[in-house]
């Protein structure tokens, strides 16, 4: 993308007040990487949390996946557009990606940031959602960035109680990310990667099990861990209330997870972060003190709306 067009960067489903947008956001202005006026975000609500957006006076306006008008209206006049993907694994969300890209092509965006999941394979084209395979030949210029799940969320994917007891559908393995060294990642930034996949994982691949063995060990605690298979572990979180009642629906969402981990969708480490960074990443049993707290190891729900 030329400096001439930057002007107009639409963040769209990135809701600027959950972990990875609100950063996305916050480095975007912090860098002076765009003017505010060349900002636009797309929320669910119409409105931002975002004291910095609110401050800069960023426009905001309102998206929803499901209406294809709202779509279009709001990517009028973009350039790019930073589209966050729907937070599931399932066949659902190519529905929603494709209004997404369908909508931005006929509204003369010229590129998509897409950033996902690390679901799909190395190359991102053996998910069942298919997002990847649409974008490609979609005529527009795309840069792909695909992270792997955040490793302060161990908890959640661990079967989420803060109880002594976990119920989890499989056992595959996943390569976690740390945080801290993704969002420097995002500071260093991808402006030479238009027409790539990058794919942002940790340095070691392992399954839940290996992180609740390692969270017991800190601890001193006992774990009752159990794996039970998709529809088992959903029905026994729904008897139990884990999560909020509005937020049920979303275990269908996480067993979709796992059962990608157990196809060995995201059973690979890639050296990328490692190099944007400049340094070794830190493993899960060095950053125990941080992710084994008390205060930390609880259930995170602010994305699962």
């Amino acid at each position: 993308m030329r400096p001439e067009e930057r002007h107009r960067l639409t963040m769209e489903n990135a809701g600027t007040s959950g972990g990875l947008g609100s950063v996305v956001l916050d480095t975007i202005l912090d860098q002076k990487l765009l003017a505010p006026q060349g900002i636009r975000l797309s929320t669910f609500s119409g409105q931002t949390k975002s004291a910095k957006a609110i401050a800069a006076g960023i426009e905001v306006r309102r998206g929803d996946m499901r209406e294809l008008r709202l779509w279009f209206m709001h990517f009028e006049g973009a350039v790019a557009v930073f589209l966050v993907s729907y937070p599931s694994v399932g066949a659902e969300r190519y529905d929603l990606h494709r209004n997404a890209i369908d909508a931005a092509k006929k509204a003369g965006v010229k590129h998509i940031i897409y950033t996902s999941l690390t679901f799909g394979g190395v190359d991102g084209e053996q998910s069942v959602a298919g997002t990847v395979k649409y974008l490609k030949p979609s005529g527009l210029s795309w840069t792909i960035i695909r992270e792997a799940t955040y490793a302060h969320l161990w908890n959640n994917f661990a079967g989420f109680l803060p109880l002594e007891e976990r119920m989890v559908p499989t056992a595959g393995r996943a390569a976690k990310i740390l945080v801290k060294e993704l969002l420097k990642s995002w500071v260093i930034g991808f402006r030479d990667y238009v027409g790539k996949t990058i794919n942002l994982t940790g340095p070691q691949l392992l399954t839940t099990k290996d992180i609740v063995d390692l969270y017991a060990k800190y601890t001193g605690r006992q774990v009752n861990f159990r794996i039970v298979g998709p529809e088992e572990a959903v029905e026994y979180h729904k008897l139990r209330n884990t999560l909020p009642p509005e937020q049920t629906p979303f275990l269908s969402n996480w067993a979709s997870w796992h059962v990608g981990m157990q196809n060995g969708q995201v059973n690979y480490v890639d050296p990328t972060l490692e190099q944007l960074v400049g340094r070794k990443l830190q493993t899960i049993e060095a950053m125990a003190n941080v992710l084994f707290k008390p205060e930390v190891n609880i259930l995170d729900t602010k994305d699962f709306v």
